[in-house]
């Protein structure tokens, strides 16, 4: 008989208009081992809305990563997962861990190649300026991760959707924005299968717009990974396993530290001339 396994999910994230302290999803909690505790820690000094570039990801990463560092000290947990696709603070967290440390990049990735050769994201991200120009904010982080991981190659396109991330968010959004998304996405889908060769999808959002993605790609033969439920499941299976990351991969850093991190001000970067 399998004793429980107690999975924690950091979350350095302070979305507007979500309720804090953050709960496990509904779909991950109706989809996990029956002997799987799954569980939310967020970083007391969390203040960012979310991550798309560079920028973010490295501001929340350290947050992440010291959290992971002090639930791995308490010797509580079979697993730490870190829920963002530009896995801000996963390589260091795994450093810093001898407690498994899973990424979504990474577990999503992975199973994505092996179902088919290629795979595409569909995620938010796009912007326009005002001159017209399209500003892919997600495009770095998402290959960064990929070519870690040794999985560029498969990567064929990242299919990004005009909204800005929180707007995928099927907790805040109301239901003509999550129709209007479903379409968007959807064409994005088609359009990453027919033009770009895909032939595995990542989808991004919630339970319900992955139904939607699953059901439209149905006809093409192209399954739709859930970002968060495979992560889950994957993290699941290596605690299963008894297995954890490579300390030669990932070695213990020299000297670590604690830290508060204190906001100041928010100042808007985008000052027109």
């Amino acid at each position: 008989m399998n004793r429980e396994k107690k999975i924690v999910r950091i979350n350095g994230f302070n979305i507007p208009g979500l309720q804090y302290p953050s709960v496990p999803l509904q779909d991950l909690l109706a989809i996990k081992n029956d002997e799987t505790e799954l569980v939310v820690h967020d970083a007391p000094d969390a203040f960012v809305h979310f991550v798309e570039q560079n920028y973010e990801n490295e501001i929340v990463g350290v947050q992440h990563a010291r959290e992971a560092w002090k639930l791995d000290k308490t010797g509580d947990y079979d697993a730490i997962i870190i829920r963002c696709n530009g896995e801000p603070g996963v390589k260091s967290a795994r450093e810093l861990c001898d407690t498994l440390v899973m990424g979504s990049a990474c577990a999503v990735q992975h199973v994505a190649s092996m179902l088919g050769r290629t795979f595409s994201y569909v995620i938010a991200g796009l912007e326009r300026d005002d001159t017209g120009r399209i500003i892919e904010h997600t495009k770095d982080t998402l290959l960064s991760a990929a070519q870690h991981y040794g999985l560029a190659d498969k990567l064929v396109s990242i299919r990004n959707v005009d909204v800005p991330p929180t707007g995928f968010n099927e907790l805040i959004i109301d239901e003509a924005s999550f129709v209007e998304i479903c379409e968007k996405a959807t064409e994005e889908a088609r359009l990453a299968v027919v033009e770009d060769g895909a032939e595995v999808l990542i989808g991004y959002g919630g339970p319900r717009l992955h139904e939607v993605l699953v059901e439209a790609m149905e006809p093409y033969g192209v399954p739709v990974l859930s970002t968060d439920q495979t992560l889950l499941k994957v993290a699941e299976m290596l605690t299963q396993l008894g297995l954890t990351q490579s300390k030669r991969t990932y070695p213990k850093p020299r000297q670590l530290y604690d830290f508060e991190i204190v906001l100041k001000d928010v100042v808007d970067n985008r000052v027109s001339d």
